[in-house]
């Protein structure tokens, strides 16, 4: 079988499906294995029934890079629906039958084995239902082997961002709070509700009990909903509780005291009787208890009896993580919240409900994850197509997990426990700055459409239709996060640039600048001997000032920052204009400091640094070409002066491409191309001293989380770090600290950013911190 490549994947956002499939960009093979999970349940409804979640993975069409982790689901009283649909899937994967695997698990993998494996005309191969479910939660980065391996549940927890959160609604502007991953994952306890519920004990990646268990789950208040209210499916039965009020048809304390019982803890507003007032009214009486509420009692008496034998059995086995999972929840507010105030009743306030985005397809996504012998690959959620949990969440799933090469967490971190990538977090209820964001992309996105008719209109007779999806896709997307601006994880001016890119690529656009870059770097070959002439005959005390300078004039040049790009549009923006433009910083300006490090006694022995855009920056179709080495006149430059004084120079460029960001690939063309011409150059790649490394991203940002393995191996023993660009620098990283040397250089060119970080716009920042 072949095997999957997690690295960095991510979940993918669009549309109006229940949930999000996973993309994994570093994916080259494609696979031939289709995992189910189908759940079979009792319930007495026309339309409830049985579900059966499907995963698939499945290669991006016109992307060389990665694949995509699909999701779907079905109920089993529409099994043909789900065997037609597998016969679609199996056919598009295109392997022979007798090489194509369907892992099954739940219920009804038993029920409906002989319908599927001789409909389908494939091996079908039953799986452990808990042990996937398990799988699905927490995978491993790296692991070899997973048969009778806990890592499931560890996969999603581990390698998907903002997987898990927790919701209270007493937290009135912000009840979804997303949770970082725990610093140590075991042990924790898992319930799963189901048709009953489940409770597991995990204590490592091997090991699991089931520890407990209870009949009154989903399947009772389905069932008992079924009798009593006129709802014909679970969605309908949710609504319903929605509009309804519990203290109608329960018994509260202040029922019985008449205001609180404070000498035991207990509130009025308590339940003291789960339909308590049904029971003293008449038979006439009863008939007038609404639908509504009669919904929200159940839904309340089901969730707290799970919150609390599920807090029972952690105090009992002295465990603090307690991770609820199965369709029964669903995203649903007052599911959650309900067994978020058990939980936090019981423990006082020292345990927290943690809730999963993909909780549903934990035993299929397990499932799916337990066939392969090998597998190295990181995952990132891709939004551009979104499906919500439930009809009613607060938050939603990415339609798909893009596959990548294995990513790991950046060496030089000085708190790798408690780094945070973003500089300036837009979901903490600050509307104000949500909406200028907001704002500003949704303006920037009819130019944005206009540059890529431009530039790539000529390619196909689709451009035009697509680009006009693009514009369509995510301008929904900036309005529902308007609305629910934590609704994919936590809002930040980094999430919505990467749900930017994702939406480009789903529609196509690859590679917008594609061909300007390449125009733009063919000129800057032929004028690069002139400038490093010129750089050359520099002292060394104005050298470095000279190659700095030039960095910050070249970064003015990005058409992300609306002000810069009507300047370049209205044409006569050179480079000494650009340069002109620069503000001195007094605030966040250490050149001192960086000239007395440079000139030292002691070389740095190696620096790595993270590269920003390509030439196209310059350009945007608008004005005469300027040069890739004038764009970014001290990217090349710079590190050619390091590579003088004996220091080997890692350049970490995106891996894919992000709009107008330089490629690992084209960065090697490049430096190709310079080597002809430059012996200094020349020499050092071929010695080793100079080397390129894509850092496994596609965001004009930089997530120092999820940096290419080999680029983390690489950097293992640096002792400099340069990060340049807004976006690397200002967006992303501006407060973080490393253990070694590092030099954040870029400019303020948002006047939102800059007002938020105490700068002015067009200030040039040279920040260097020693370790």
């Amino acid at each position: 079988m072949s095997s999957l490549d997690p690295t960095n994947a991510s979940i993918h956002e669009t549309g109006d499906s229940e949930t999000r499939d996973i993309l994994f960009p570093n994916q080259i093979e494609e696979l031939s294995q289709v995992a189910i999970d189908i759940i079979e349940l009792t319930i007495l409804s026309n339309q409830g029934g049985s579900l059966a979640k499907v995963v698939w993975f499945s290669k991006t069409a016109g992307d060389e890079f990665g694949g995509r982790m699909n999701f779907e689901k079905f109920e089993t009283q529409n099994i043909e629906q789900l065997v037609a649909f597998l016969k679609q899937v199996i056919e598009k994967i295109g392997f022979p039958k007798s090489k194509i695997l369907i892992k099954a698990t739940g219920g009804g993998a038993i029920k409906y084995f002989h319908k599927l494996q001789s409909e389908l005309g494939v091996v079908v191969d039953r799986e452990d239902e808990m042990e996937c479910l398990i799988t699905g939660l927490f995978m491993r980065a790296t692991f070899v082997c997973l048969v009778a391996n806990t890592s499931g549940l560890n996969f999603l927890v581990r390698q998907i961002p903002n997987e898990v959160f927790t919701y209270d609604e007493r937290r009135v502007e912000t009840p979804l709070v997303f949770e970082d991953p725990p610093k140590e994952l075991f042990p924790y306890i898992l319930v799963n509700i189901g048709s009953g519920v489940s409770i597991l004990k995990v204590t490592s990646f091997e090991t699991y009990e089931r520890i407990s268990g209870t009949s009154l789950g989903g399947g009772t208040l389905w069932g008992l909903l079924s009798m009593l209210t006129s709802a014909n499916s679970f969605d309908e039965m949710l609504e319903l509780s929605k509009e309804g009020d519990n203290k109608n048809v329960d018994m509260l304390v202040g029922d019985i005291y008449g205001g609180d019982y404070p000498k035991i803890g207990l509130k009025a507003t308590t339940i003291a009787s789960s339909f308590g007032k049904v029971f003293k009214a008449d038979r006439e009486e009863r008939k007038k208890f609404r639908e509504e509420d009669i919904s929200r009692s159940l839904l309340y008496l089901v969730s707290n009896n799970i919150g609390q034998i599920a807090y029972l059995n952690a105090q009992a086995h002295g465990i603090q993580r307690i991770y609820f999972s199965g369709f029964f929840i669903r995203g649903h507010p007052v599911t959650m919240n309900t067994l978020n105030y058990a939980i936090n009743f019981w423990s006082k306030g020292k345990i927290k409900a943690l809730f999963l985005r993909h909780e549903g397809y934990l035993g299929a996504f397990g499932a799916f994850l337990r066939f392969s012998q090998k597998r190295r690959m990181s995952f990132s959620e891709n939004f551009s197509l979104t499906q919500s949990i439930g009809s009613l969440s607060h938050a939603a799933v990415g339609a798909a997990l893009d596959a990548q090469a294995s990513t790991g967490k950046f060496p030089l971190l000085r708190d790798p426990a408690g780094y945070v990538a973003d500089t300036i977090d837009l979901g903490g209820g600050d509307s104000r700055m949500q909406f200028y964001w907001l704002d500003l992309l949704d303006r920037n996105l009819k130019d944005l459409v206009a540059l890529v008719l431009q530039w790539q209109g000529h390619t196909d007779g689709t451009v035009a239709a697509r680009a006009a999806a693009f514009e369509n896709i995510y301008r929904d997307h900036l309005q529902r996060l308007r609305k629910e601006p934590n609704a994919y994880g936590r809002l930040s001016v980094r999430s919505l640039l990467n749900l930017r890119e994702q939406c480009l690529r789903e529609m196509g656009f690859n590679d917008v600048f594609e061909e300007v870059k390449k125009n733009e770097n063919d000129v800057a070959l032929a004028q690069y001997l002139t400038v490093v002439n010129r750089i050359d005959a520099s002292s060394e005390d104005q050298l470095i000032k000279h190659l700095t300078d030039n960095i910050l004039a070249g970064n003015m040049y990005d058409w992300g920052s609306q002000p810069v790009k009507e300047m370049i549009q209205k044409g006569g923006f050179g480079f000494e204009e650009a340069k002109s433009k620069v503000v001195p910083s007094e605030k966040y300006d250490n050149l001192d400091a960086l000239k007395a490090r440079l000139l030292g006694p002691h070389p740095y022995k190696k620096a790595v640094v993270f590269v920003d855009n390509s030439g196209a920056d310059v350009v945007l179709g608008l004005c005469e070409f300027q040069t890739f080495i004038e764009s970014k006149p001290g990217i090349i430059p710079f590190a050619r002066y390091l590579l003088s004084k004996g220091t080997q120079v890692i350049l970490a460029a995106n891996t894919r491409p992000s709009i107008n960001d330089v490629t690992s690939y084209e960065l090697d063309k490049i430096l190709s191309d310079i080597a002809a011409m430059d012996p200094i150059i020349s020499r050092a790649l071929k010695l080793m001293k100079l080397k390129v490394i894509g850092t496994g991203s596609a965001s004009p940002c930089l997530d120092f989380q999820h940096v290419n393995e080999e680029l983390t191996a690489e950097c293992a023993d640096a002792d400099f770090i340069v990060i340049e660009g807004m976006g690397r620098a200002i967006h992303t990283n501006f407060y973080v600290k490393f253990t070694v040397d590092c030099l954040k250089i870029a400019v303020f060119k948002n006047p939102q950013a800059a007002k938020v970080l105490g700068a002015s716009m067009y200030e040039g920042m040279r920040i260097f911190e020693a370790a």
